[in-house]
C-alpha cells in the first residue's frame, strides 16, 4: 500500500479475482477512512456495509457535483456532467422515463432469445476456430470457491500435461465478453451493429490514473466525433432513436452535443460493467468445473448463484463518487461540505459483519441483507433487472456450449489489466 504522508493512496489494486487486503482491513477496522486519490486530493473512503448504504442513500452527498472541476477529484480532469449526471439531465428533457423504460426488463429493443443467439455465436465460432483436446476434469467443493486461494477450488485447473492441444487456446474476453457486450449493446441502443467489434476495443475509454492522464482526452474526443456522426443519422430503432425523437418535442430540449455525450456514455456503461462481470463469472466457472457441472445439473440455481458472483465479485478499479453538498455524518464520522466520499461497493459486499465468511463463493448463500452492486436509493442502477437477465442468458449459453471448460492457464498466471474504473483480465485462456 502506497501512502502521501501518513494517508494511504488510494486505489489499491486493479486484481478482480481477490479483494484488496487494504479494503479487506479497513471493512474491518475504519469502515470510514482518509484516503489520497490518483488526483492528489483528500477524500473519505467508505467500504463497511451500513456506512456505504447509507451514503448511497443520503441526499445531500451528491453525483453531479463530482463534474464541477472545482471540486476534489478522484482523476485529475473532472469527468462531464453527461457521465456523472446523465439521469439529471434527461430528466430535465422529460426524457428519463423513457430511458429508464429502454434500460428495463421490458424494453423492446432486444429480446433475450436474440443475446442468447449472440452468445451462441461467438461460443461456437471460439469453439470451432480453436478447437482443444482435455476433459475438464476438476476436484473440490462444487458449492464455493474460495479466492484466497484459488487454486484450491480447483486443484486441475491446469491443463492436462498429457494432453497435446490441437489450437491456441480460446480466449474468454476476446471471444465472448467483450464482443458479447458490444453487439448487445449496440443492438439495444440502435448503433451500426457491423461497429459493434471495433466498439468492444473501446473498453480503453474506462482507465484511470496514469493511464487516463496519457490518452483518455484524446480517446474520450474521437469516440465523440464518431457517436456525432452517428447520433446526427440515427434513426427510430433502439434506446437512442427513442430519445432523440422524444428530445425534437421537448419543452426543454437536450442540445445534440448533449444527446451525443449522453450516447457515448450509455454506451461505454453498456460495454464496461457487463463484460466485466461476465468475464469475471467466466473465469470462476472456468477454475471450477464442478461449479459449473452443477449448475448444467441444476438450471434453477442460476439465478441465485448470479446474485452470489455480484456480491462476491471484485469490479471497480475506482470507486462510487460523492460531494457532500452540506455537513453531513457517513458511518459516524463527520463529513464537511465540499468533501470527496469514496464508496467501495466491492468492500462492503465483503463485510464480515454482514456475511459470514465473505471471502467465500458460496451459490446456497441466503443473507437477510442484499448486495449493494447496482447501488441503492435514487441512484439504484435503472438496468439492474435487464443486466441479470441478459447476464443469465449468456452464461447458461457458456454453460451448454463448453460443458468442458477449464483455465488453460494456472490462475494465478491471469493477468489483469491496469488502471480501469471497471475490472477486466487482459485475457482469460481457456481449454474444453
Amino acid at each position: 500500500m502506497s501512502v502521501v504522508g501518513d494517508i494511504p493512496h488510494y486505489p489499491f489494486s486493479f486484481r478482480g479475482d481477490v479483494l484488496a487486503s487494504e479494503l479487506g482491513r479497513f471493512v474491518v477496522e475504519e469502515p470510514v477512512t482518509r484516503v489520497v486519490t490518483n488526483a492528489g486530493a483528500r477524500g473519505w473512503l467508505v467500504t463497511g456495509y451500513v456506512a456505504a448504504r447509507e451514503a448511497l442513500k443520503d441526499p445531500r452527498l451528491s453525483r453531479s457535483l463530482i463534474a464541477d472541476p472545482d471540486m476534489p477529484q478522484e482523476d485529475s480532469t473532472a469527468p462531464p456532467l453527461s457521465v456523472v449526471g446523465t439521469m439529471t439531465m434527461l430528466r430535465r428533457a422529460g426524457l428519463r422515463d423513457e430511458a429508464v423504460k429502454g434500460m428495463g426488463p421490458r424494453q423492446t429493443h432486444i429480446s433475450l432469445e436474440r443475446v442468447r443467439e449472440i452468445a451462441d455465436t461467438l461460443l461456437t465460432t471460439m469453439t470451432t476456430n480453436r478447437s482443444v483436446n482435455g476433459d475438464g476434469s476438476a476436484n473440490g467443493d462444487a458449492n464455493r470457491s474460495d479466492d484466497a486461494n484459488p487454486s484450491a477450488a480447483n486443484t486441475n485447473a491446469n491443463p492436462d500435461p498429457t494432453a497435446t492441444p490441437t489450437a491456441q487456446p480460446g480466449d474468454l474476453v476476446a471471444d465472448f465478453a467483450l464482443p458479447w457486450a458490444s453487439q448487445v449493446t449496440c443492438e439495444l441502443l440502435g448503433l451500426p451493429t457491423e461497429a459493434a467489434p471495433e466498439l468492444a476495443g473501446w473498453f480503453r475509454l474506462l482507465c484511470t490514473g496514469e493511464a487516463a492522464d496519457e490518452h483518455l482526452f484524446s480517446d474520450w474526443t474521437k469516440a465523440l466525433s464518431r457517436f456525432d456522426d452517428w447520433m446526427t443519422g440515427i434513426g427510430t430503432d433502439g434506446l437512442l432513436g427513442r430519445l432523440a425523437l422524444l428530445n425534437r418535442s421537448s419543452d426543454r430540449p437536450l442540445s445534440h452535443q448533449e444527446l451525443v455525450e449522453i450516447a457515448l456514455f450509455l454506451f461505454v456503461s453498456g460495454l464496461g460493467n457487463p463484460a466485466g462481470f461476465l468475464a469475471l463469472c467466466g473465469l470462476v466457472l472456468a477454475r471450477d468445473p464442478q461449479l459449473a457441472a452443477r449448475l448444467r445439473r441444476e438450471p434453477q440455481a442460476l439465478p441465485g448463484a448470479l446474485e452470489e458472483l455480484y456480491r462476491w465479485s471484485v469490479m471497480l478499479g475506482d470507486s462510487i463518487t460523492r460531494i457532500a453538498r452540506e455537513d453531513t455524518e457517513v458511518g459516524g464520522v463527520q463529513v464537511r461540505a465540499g468533501e470527496l466520499v469514496l464508496i467501495s461497493i466491492d468492500a462492503a459486499n465483503r463485510d464480515p459483519a454482514v456475511f459470514d465468511s465473505p471471502e467465500r463463493l458460496d451459490i446456497d448463500r441466503r443473507s437477510p441483507m442484499p448486495h449493494l452492486r447496482f447501488g441503492q436509493g435514487r441512484h439504484f442502477c435503472p438496468a439492474a433487472a435487464l443486466n441479470r437477465a441478459q447476464t443469465e442468458v449468456a452464461l447458461r449459453a457458456l454453460l451448454d456450449t463448453v460443458p468442458g471448460l477449464r483455465l488453460a492457464v494456472a490462475p494465478e498466471e491471469v493477468r489483469w489489466r491496469q488502471d480501469h474504473a471497471v475490472l477486466l483480465p487482459e485475457s482469460i485462456p481457456v481449454r474444453w
